[in-house]
């Protein structure tokens, strides 16, 4: 057993709120609730007016996010743990008492979401705004569900987020893409400084006494922020896979994948059964032969079996790509 060290961190009574999804085991790499959150919808409005329309008492926030991002106080709130049920019932309360719904939402999981609850063949509401963050999103995982929307008279808007858990959520948002797919992002927290680490082109963000170096890379174009996922996050290849999946591919795989130098295995969803094709696994055995959870994010790096300079040379080692 470790024993503690004399580390202290001066908490208060305040709510804490983790990184989304990740793996880390480090008591760090929090931030504090309340501190500034109740004022990014402020702000989110003051850089998209059009937002107005959506962040008011009238509508329902839903969140599917796995992590609180202190959204309580605009308008009435659902938070739904991440249980497909749950998320069905609050969308069907909004349907029903005419409410625009905010959904809060990590891309694949959100995805699941809106698609059990199209399946279900329950009541939809007209008009959705989903506040997608944690990884970039996939634009043709943004048609699909768009379009799946669609067909059921249900109208979706996209706001891309981007923040750090140790700096705080949406410190940059989009509403439209770069031709080349990335979001237009906007710096809207306006207590957070950003800038392009000069050695190696990732965003670095400070606010107050917390400074971050991500391992994303950055560019501003034309006053707004292209921000791409780091190689250790998203392999390049792997981006144009998934950037060329047809609403078919979507309707059948989750987006989880597992890549290994040129082998590629994809997880089905559970409403696709048993029956694939190679390179493709169904839903629980994906999960048996490569782990993961609804709350963690995809590992779409590629990994690449390297041989170890040990003693023990049949043992590869794995390196990402």
């Amino acid at each position: 057993m470790i024993r503690p060290t004399t580390i202290r961190f001066e908490l208060g009574t305040c709510e804490l709120s983790y990184a989304a999804g990740s793996t880390s085991l480090s008591p760090e790499g929090f931030r504090v609730l309340g501190q500034s959150d109740g004022q990014r919808m402020t702000q989110l409005v003051r850089t998209f007016p059009e937002l107005a329309n959506w962040f008011h008492e009238r509508s329902l926030i839903v969140s599917a996010y796995p992590a609180a991002l202190g959204l309580q106080g605009v308008a009435p709130f659902v938070d739904t743990y991440l249980h497909p049920p749950t998320f069905i019932r609050a969308m069907r309360l909004a349907a029903l008492d005419f409410r625009p719904v905010v959904m809060a939402g990590q891309p694949l999981v959100g995805a699941e979401m809106l698609l059990q609850t199209i399946e279900a063949g329950l009541e939809i509401p007209d008009e959705i705004l989903w506040a997608v963050g944690g990884y970039y999103m996939p634009r043709s995982l943004e048609t699909f569900i768009s379009d799946e929307l669609a067909k059921c008279g249900s109208r979706l808007e996209v706001l891309h987020c981007y923040g750090v858990a140790e700096i705080g959520h949406t410190c940059f948002a989009a509403m439209s893409r770069f031709d080349s797919g990335e979001p237009r992002y906007q710096l809207v927290a306006d207590d957070v400084f950003s800038s392009v680490h000069r050695e190696n082109g990732c965003l670095e963000l400070r606010r107050g006494d917390r400074n971050v170096v991500t391992e994303d890379l950055a560019e501003v174009v034309g006053g707004e922020w292209k921000i791409r996922s780091g190689p250790r996050r998203m392999c390049p290849a792997v981006l144009r896979d998934l950037e060329s999946w047809s609403s078919e591919d979507w309707r059948r795989r989750t987006g989880y994948l597992h890549a290994e130098q040129s082998e590629v295995t994809y997880q089905l969803r559970r409403s696709a059964g048993t029956q694939h094709d190679a390179g493709e696994l169904p839903y629980y055995r994906f999960l048996e032969a490569y782990g993961g959870a609804m709350q963690s994010k995809p590992k779409w790096h590629r990994q690449v079996t390297m041989p170890r300079t040990t003693s023990n040379p049949s043992q590869p080692s794995v390196a990402v790509a």
